[in-house]
């Protein structure tokens, strides 16, 4: 496998062997999934407040943690405290450690973090606390460039959208229970899918004489009730990630991705030319801190630190990230890329495929946060839709903000299932989104193709989807294109989740801090089964009651 020039940096004196490895990455990763905190707030002259929490250090920035602090001490804005860690300092003394960056987040969680982690807040005089920060600032023609841009993205989606729904619907609706049914779902039973998964047999029915994807909209439809075949994914899932043109032939196909494949060794090759030292040095030692702890349970990144497996993921995130400055590198990336590099077994396949996901998830890493900001606002009208009395518990907890599902939504819940069981249920995601195929491209040097953005559209580019909220629907659930900004199908697996285990939570009374804990504890342990099909049912009624609450939607219907 080819590798740029310093993929050697991988290698660790102190990594383990390939024998005893596997059981030993097990271990270390079971550790590194959470790490306990505890918190003082010190403020002039007041008594001392005390708070306590977990976090997932592989998706926690110091952002992440200044908004958890600001929550939990509801404090008014960043910069006005200062965050500090026990740690030792260079003379081996113990004392409190400044946090500015997240290198030193970093640092803190490596050497300071057992048994658990504790941190100082200091709280700053008034004066020396701004409360906007440089990017509150934005002109009206940011705004208005943005809503102009999200009306035209949400209008092309519509005639897409809506048909692919009611056939969900049509399908679906018929074979699921109703939604009261749903929110009694005994927890201990069992379940299987509603078909066995697609196999290659039967996937070629969807292809026409010339290998043409004849069927897409049914391709789609077959998967969203049973999934795909192991060996199948690597063929299937570019049709998922809308990898393809329309109308390709098999042999279309097969030069297409060895276009790309050609592109990427070209893209990776410059390096040096797209990036200063500088900056190139900071993606590829941010990258390989997280290749470096993503899945090395799995046996396809057991093993050294050097194998070729965390040497591709390596290369294709840092190759994304220099040839997309808008976007970048950010904690979490390495967790998308992992399963799709795991199924290609191919590092040039893989980053066209992680680029067709990163086409809809790249403004989850905005630093705007209005991604994320829309997506829990949307979940939090979820909730208190289908379940009112456990949202008002959350209510009542100080938990109704649901930001211990922050890595849910970032991640479209890759990590809280157990690695096989999470390739399926992404599989089954992405089905339930309508086909989105790129545009037909004429042939072109990589470097010609590389400009800007090679393969994908940059975010703040006409093509991508837009930066503001989405209008609100006081009355019901916005409709499919809109809800959970295009992807209505992860909120409804979310909601399974906070349901499988909304008893238990009420029951035993647990507050902000426990409800943190409770499903830190249960990563990678969900039961994929009981989820999907619930997730279904209350998806299907959503389809059903919902989804022409908008004057939008009925427009859409009518003209289709």
């Amino acid at each position: 496998m080819a590798t740029a020039p310093g993929s050697s940096d991988l290698a660790g004196s102190g990594a383990p062997s390939p024998g005893g490895g596997v059981q030993a990455a097990a271990a270390e990763e079971e550790e590194r999934e959470v790490v306990r905190v505890r918190v003082k707030k010190c403020e002039n002259f007041l008594p001392p407040e005390f708070r306590s929490f977990a976090v997932d250090p592989q998706i926690t920035s110091l952002d992440v943690l200044q908004h958890i602090l600001i929550r939990a001490f509801d404090l008014n804005g960043k910069k006005n405290f200062g965050i500090s860690y026990l740690g030792r300092d260079r003379l081996g003394q113990e004392a409190y450690l400044s946090l500015l960056s997240d290198w030193d987040l970093s640092t803190a969680f490596a050497t300071a973090s057992k048994p658990y982690l504790q941190l100082r807040v200091d709280i700053r005089p008034t004066e020396d606390s701004p409360l906007l920060e440089d990017w509150d600032i934005i002109s009206p023609k940011d705004v208005i460039g943005s809503d102009v841009l999200l009306a035209e993205k949400r209008s092309s989606l519509t005639t897409a959208a809506l048909p692919f729904t009611q056939s969900i619907l049509s399908q679906v609706g018929r074979t699921l229970s109703k939604v009261q049914q749903v929110l009694s779902w005994s927890y201990g039973e069992d379940v299987k899918p509603f078909k066995p998964p697609l196999s290659d047999a039967e996937f070629h029915t969807y292809l026409n004489h010339e290998g043409q994807l004849s069927r897409p909209e049914e391709l789609r439809l077959r998967i969203y009730h049973g999934g795909v075949e192991p060996s199948l994914r690597k063929v299937v899932w570019r049709y998922l990630l809308n990898v393809y043109p329309d109308g390709l032939t098999g042999r279309e196909r097969m030069d297409y991705m060895k276009r790309k494949s050609r592109e990427y060794e070209q893209l990776k090759s410059e390096w040096a030319q797209r990036a200063s030292p500088e900056d190139l040095e900071f993606i590829r030692s941010t990258v390989l801190k997280d290749v470096l702890r993503t899945d090395r349970a799995h046996p396809y990144y057991a093993g050294p630190e050097d194998g070729p497996h965390l040497r591709a993921l390596h290369d294709l995130l840092t190759t994304y990230a220099v040839t997309h400055p808008q976007v970048s590198y950010c904690q979490g990336m390495s967790d998308l890329a992992s399963p799709i590099l795991a199924v290609m077994d191919h590092e040039g396949h893989a980053f066209v495929c992680f680029c067709g996901i990163m086409k809809r998830l790249a403004a989850n890493f905005h630093p705007d946060g209005r991604a994320m900001a829309t997506k829990f606002a949307h979940l939090k009208l979820l909730l208190r839709h289908a379940d009112p009395d456990f949202y008002q518990y959350l209510q009542e907890a100080g938990a109704d903000d649901l930001f211990f599902c922050y890595r849910w939504l970032l991640l479209e819940l890759k990590r809280e299932f157990a690695f096989d069981d999470a390739l399926r249920m992404l599989e089954v995601t992405w089905s339930s989104l309508p086909p989105d195929p790129p545009e037909h491209e004429e042939a072109s040097p990589a470097g010609d193709a590389a400009i800007g953005s090679p393969l994908i559209p940059e975010v703040g580019s006409p093509q991508d989807p837009g930066k503001s909220l989405p209008p609100q629907h006081p009355l019901g659930l916005p409709p499919p294109q809109e809800f959970g900004r295009g992807n209505p199908f992860m909120l409804f697996l979310c909601l399974a989740i906070l349901l499988e285990h909304r008893d238990h939570i009420m029951r035993n009374g647990l507050d902000y801090n426990e409800l943190a804990m409770h499903f830190d504890r249960l990563v990678r342990k969900h039961h994929l089964g009981r989820v999907l099909r619930r997730a279904k049912a209350l998806f299907a009624d959503y389809l059903q009651s919902e989804v022409w609450d908008s004057e939008e939607g009925a427009e859409a219907t009518a003209s289709s």
